[in-house]
């Protein structure tokens, strides 16, 4: 819905769907995202998610569908000929892009969890891959993870930490996450004066 995302996916709508290329970057590291509460205002060139607990791989661990071209198949299916004109596959404003059994059978058939993860294990996957965690039936304790993309030094990226670099020294929620500002009242709170020269750099505090 923006002109930059019709940039990036302008092979998929252009009747060239063989040109059409996950891994380019083009359009993706200066355009707006369309606003809403599941953006993200950052380029990321991979997700990250790494374990601080050890997990079993039937304890709600990361799923993905690995083929970052499916991508392409999510944005047409909409148009194929099985789908009423007033449906967009379960598509709409402010909730996660779907894909489900219901329009994406076939997708969801590759569907593949990662296996055990001990604690520092990581993992990383397109930005435009289909993942989620997986429901979890008879717990065992509690799993924890860290959401560490890569997010390379870029103009959309910058213009990002200077947000994110306000809203860290008052204790602010940064954009995209609710503006829950919990950080603002506690005592001995992470400063910019605590950080080291990578987290001064990335906050685009030195240089």
């Amino acid at each position: 819905m923006t002109k930059a995302s019709q940039q990036a996916f302008r092979h998929l709508f252009d009747g060239r769907v063989e040109e059409y290329d996950p891994w380019d970057a083009a359009y993706r590291t200066d355009g707006p995202q369309y606003p809403g509460t599941t953006m993200c205002s950052v380029f990321r060139t991979f997700q990250g998610w790494t374990a601080l607990s050890d997990m079993a791989r039937d304890q709600g661990v990361l799923h993905t569908v690995p083929i970052p071209g499916a991508m392409a198949y999510l944005l047409l299916r909409p148009l194929l000929a099985d789908v009423p004109g007033d449906d967009m596959c379960g598509v709409t404003v402010s909730r996660v892009f779907p894909a489900n059994s219901t329009w994406h059978p076939l997708l969801m058939r590759g569907l593949a969890g990662i296996p055990d993860v001990r604690a520092g294990d990581s993992v990383w996957w397109h930005c435009d891959l289909i993942h989620g965690v997986a429901p979890v039936t008879g717990q065992q304790g509690w799993g924890n993870v860290m959401y560490i993309p890569a997010a390379p030094w870029c103009p959309r990226n910058k213009r990002y930490a200077a947000r994110v670099r306000a809203a860290f020294r008052t204790g602010s929620s940064p954009d995209d996450f609710p503006a829950e500002h919990y950080e603002r009242a506690w005592a001995g709170r992470f400063r910019p004066e605590d950080l080291n020269e990578t987290g001064r750099r990335g906050l685009g505090l030195d240089g």
